[in-house]
C-alpha cells in the first residue's frame, strides 16, 4: 500500500517517513490510532516504503519487485497476526489467504469486518499462546529478500496474557526485525508489552482531508462530503457504511427514535430497540455518533447560528428540536450518555439493553422541562 493511498495523516506520515529517511527506525512501535483512522493502513504502507527499492522521499516506487509483493500481502518478510477464532485454526497463518482477501477487499477494516468475513461474528476472536509461538518461531528466521523482517501484529489486545510470550522477543529481537502493532485502545495491551514499544499515537482523520479524499475517491459532491465528514468525526470506516445512503445516512432512523422518545411511546421504542439489536455493533457505533454531531449541532445553533454546519434534512430536524427549548444541561447531560453507551457497545455490552436504557434516559431528559 502506497502512503499516499491511506486517508490524511499527513503529520504522521512525515515522522515516520522522517524515521527511515534519517536511518533511525525504531525496532518495536506501537501504532495506537483511532477507529477509522488508518491504524492498519500506515502500518503496510510503512513496511512497504522500508523495503521498497526505488523510494523517493516521500513514497514507495509502487512498481519495484518488493512493492508489487507488498500489494498482494505476499512479500516474504512480512509476518501478519491478528485475532482468529479457534474453529478456524490454531494459528494465523492457517488463515493468511482469508486475510489478504480482507485486506484487499478493505485495509480500513476493523473487528467486527473481520469476524464477518470469517464469518464467527457471534464469536470472541483472541491471539492465543500457540499463535505466539509461532510468531518467534517465524521471525528467528533470517530475511528471505530484504534487509528487514516485519512483524505487523493487528489488534495487540486480543492477546491478553498470552502476550507475556513475545516480551523477551520485543526486547531483544532478532537482527533487522521490526515489530509494528497497530492497537485502538492501549488500557486493554499488557503494561510490559507497551514499555518495550515506541507509541505512535494516530489521531482522527482531520475533516477537511477527510472531505477532499471523500471527494476524490468516492466522487461526492461538496455538500455530501460535507456532510460525512462531519459525521463520522474522523473515522473513515464509517463513512464507508454511510457511503450507501450519503443524502442523508440514519437520519430517518434517528428521527423516529427521537419522536417514540419525545411522545413517551414505549411500545415503538422497544420495536426500535429489537431493530438496534439486529444491527452490528460497528453500524451502532455509527448511528450513535450521527446522533452526537446532531445534538452538537443543536447546541451550537441554539446560540451561535452561523457557526451550524448542516444542511437539508437534518437542518430542519435541528431547527424543529430546538422550539421544544431543552435546556442546555439536559442537552449536555444526553451527549455524555451517548458517549458512555458507545463505550459501554464497545465493550460487548448487550445491545438491547444498553439502547433500551439510553432510551428511558433521553424521554427523562426531553421530558423534564
Amino acid at each position: 500500500m502506497l502512503l499516499k493511498e491511506v486517508v490524511g495523516q499527513d503529520a504522521v506520515k512525515a515522522k515516520i517517513l522522517g524515521s527511515v529517511n534519517q536511518g533511525r527506525i525504531p525496532h518495536a512501535q506501537l501504532f495506537l490510532a483511532n477507529p477509522g483512522a488508518g491504524g492498519l493502513p500506515l502500518a503496510l504502507a510503512y513496511a512497504q516504503y522500508i523495503t521498497c527499492s526505488n523510494r523517493t522521499e516521500t513514497d514507495s516506487c509502487g512498481q519495484c519487485n518488493s512493492c508489487k509483493k507488498h500489494s498482494s500481502f505476499t512479500h516474504p518478510d512480512v509476518h501478519f497476526s491478528y485475532p482468529f477464532v479457534k474453529d478456524k485454526g490454531e494459528v494465523a497463518t492457517e488463515l493468511i489467504a482469508d486475510w489478504r482477501s480482507a485486506l484487499k477487499a478493505n485495509p480500513y477494516m476493523n473487528y467486527q469486518d473481520w469476524m464477518q468475513f470469517l464469518g464467527a461474528e457471534k464469536k470472541q476472536g483472541n491471539i492465543p499462546v500457540k499463535e505466539t509461538r509461532e510468531i518467534i518461531k517465524s521471525l528467528s528466521l533470517k530475511p528471505y529478500e530484504s534487509e528487514y523482517k516485519f512483524l505487523i501484529l493487528w489488534l495487540p489486545e486480543f492477546l491478553g496474557t498470552a502476550g507475556n510470550v513475545l516480551l523477551k522477543i520485543i526486547e531483544e529481537p532478532p537482527q533487522n526485525t521490526l515489530f509494528i502493532l497497530v492497537a485502538e485502545n492501549s488500557d486493554k495491551i499488557l503494561g510490559t508489552i507497551l514499555s518495550r514499544t515506541q507509541s505512535v499515537r494516530i489521531p482522527p482523520i482531520q475533516k477537511p482531508e477527510l472531505k477532499s479524499a471523500l471527494m476524490e475517491i468516492h466522487s461526492l459532491t461538496d455538500e455530501q462530503a460535507e456532510r460525512m465528514a462531519q459525521i463520522s468525526q474522523g473515522n473513515y470506516r464509517i463513512c464507508q457504511d454511510l457511503l450507501v445512503e450519503a443524502e442523508s445516512p440514519y437520519f430517518e432512523l434517528w428521527k423516529s427514535w427521537m419522536s417514540a422518545c419525545y411522545l413517551v411511546k414505549l411500545n415503538e421504542s422497544a420495536i426500535l430497540a429489537e431493530k438496534f439489536h439486529s444491527m452490528s455493533r460497528e453500524e451502532i457505533k455509527g448511528f450513535l455518533h450521527y446522533g452526537l454531531e446532531l445534538l452538537r449541532g443543536i447546541m451550537v445553533v441554539k446560540y451561535e447560528s452561523s457557526l451550524n454546519n448542516w444542511v437539508g434534512k437534518e437542518f430542519d430536524f435541528i431547527q424543529n428540536f430546538n422550539k421544544l427549548n431543552i435546556p442546555f444541561v439536559h442537552l449536555q447531560s444526553i451527549i455524555n450518555q451517548l458517549e458512555t453507551s458507545i463505550y459501554l457497545i464497545e465493550r460487548n455490552s448487550a445491545i438491547k439493553m444498553v439502547m433500551m436504557d439510553l432510551s428511558f434516559f433521553i424521554t427523562k431528559k426531553i421530558k423534564k422541562q
